[in-house]
């Protein structure tokens, strides 16, 4: 969840995923690799493989040739933006309803983040993002958000249009699909978070999906101090296959690649039975005059339940209702643009200023501070189902959505 939660006095159930279904088949993945004392991926005693299995078999779910075990969901973007060869000072448009995260990997890679309007779908609006391209911009970043995907045909078109890369920010739409396809793998690259909240996790962790070889090829080298292990020959490391670069340590551990395995196999029934629970919810409330978030592709999402109120007033009366009923809701990111993070405001980075403030952007604060997002967990039973939408219900008959 990316929601701010109120504390009720009781939660009626907890808005996890794949945390909430830990069981013994990752305890047992993960003692097997401490007992065999190889947690490394590259070499130990008796290595496992872990990393390297989860890799082949999340490729081969988002139907890609190539992915990449990475030790974050920011650790994936910027590895992505090396890879795909973003130069020092290149531009990537990014959404302004985000994480930090996003801004954070476009620094790392030395890039440059601008800030795009967001429409209904609480992503990246394709309308309006062109307007920002300049001979500096490298790429566009469509965010996935909160397991629906962005409205990517049309960004596409316009990244066509101007030559630019496409970096699919999946780490919270794991598993989701977007027309047919996985989402994180239709752009040039996908980014994916594995931690404690997300669809799968270990706790920590990141992937990147790419079709092109090139693309895997930096990633795997960049993620690995340039390839020390990746392109080791013999008793030397780093060798010299390809042009060399220096790199970073961002490397996944074996003990994750167990246990991420293991999650990958929860992770299509559970995302079906969140849609499911979604739109049960939305059809029990037909009658009411709700107005939901926009979804680019019902038919592909993981299960999202926004609301749309009136107003901020309106929203946090209507969040303050739900919590009460030990229902987990919140307003996506507190209602705050990722740009309105002092930080980022004043373009600061560790190393000095690298960007003018950016201008406001009020269509889309309206629209993300008006918005509530109710939390669904993968161990909801009918009856947690049934409480919620009595909830939603005695929270629209009570006058929350209003003035």
């Amino acid at each position: 969840m990316t929601t701010s939660l109120s504390e009720p006095t009781a939660l009626r159930y907890e808005p996890l995923r794949g945390l909430a279904l830990w069981g013994e088949e990752e305890k047992a993945a993960a003692l097997e690799v401490l007992e065999s004392r190889s947690l490394f991926r590259y070499y130990g005693p008796a290595l496992q493989r872990r990393v390297e299995t989860f890799e082949e078999r999340f490729a081969a779910l988002h139907q890609a040739p190539h992915a990449v075990g990475v030790s974050s969901g920011t650790a994936a973007l910027t590895c992505a933006l090396i890879g795909m060869g973003i130069p020092e000072g290149g531009e990537v448009i990014v959404p302004s309803a985000t994480f930090i995260g996003c801004v954070n990997a476009v620094v790392a890679a030395r890039g440059v983040p601008v800030f795009a309007d967001i429409d209904e779908s609480l992503t990246l609006d394709p309308t309006a993002w062109e307007e920002l391209v300049t001979e500096r911009t490298f790429a566009v970043m469509p965010v996935h958000l909160n397991n629906a995907a962005a409205d990517l045909d049309p960004i596409l078109a316009v990244a066509a249009r101007h030559g630019l890369r496409v970096l699919e920010d999946a780490a919270q739409a794991c598993g989701v699909g977007y027309r047919g396809r996985p989402v994180g793998a239709i752009g040039d690259a996908g980014a994916f978070s594995f931690q404690l909240e997300k669809n799968i996790t270990a706790g920590e962790g990141g992937a990147v999906v790419t079709r092109d070889a090139d693309v895997h090829d930096r990633v795997v080298r960049y993620q690995d101090q340039g390839g020390q292990f990746t392109t080791s020959r013999g008793g030397d490391r780093g060798g010299t296959a390809g042009e060399a670069f220096l790199g970073a340590n961002l490397r996944m551990t074996e003990i994750a690649g167990a246990v991420l395995s293991v999650q990958l196999e929860r992770l299509t029934p559970m995302l079906r039975r969140l849609r499911d629970t979604a739109r049960t919810v939305r059809a029990e409330l037909a009658d009411l005059d709700l107005a939901w978030r926009r979804l680019p592709d019902e038919e592909g999402s993981g299960g999202d339940l926004t609301l749309l109120l009136e107003n901020r007033m309106a929203a946090r009366r209507f969040v303050t209702a739900l919590t009460a009923a030990g229902i987990p809701a919140g307003t996506l990111y507190q209602g705050r643009l990722v740009h309105q993070n002092p930080a980022v405001r004043a373009g600061r980075t560790a190393w000095g200023t690298a960007w003018e403030a950016p201008g406001r952007l009020r269509a889309s604060e309206a629209i993300l501070g008006r918005s509530v997002t109710v939390g669904l967990g993968a161990t909801m039973t009918d009856d947690d189902v049934a409480h919620l939408v009595s909830g939603l219900r005695a929270a629209a008959a009570g006058g929350a959505t209003g003035e």
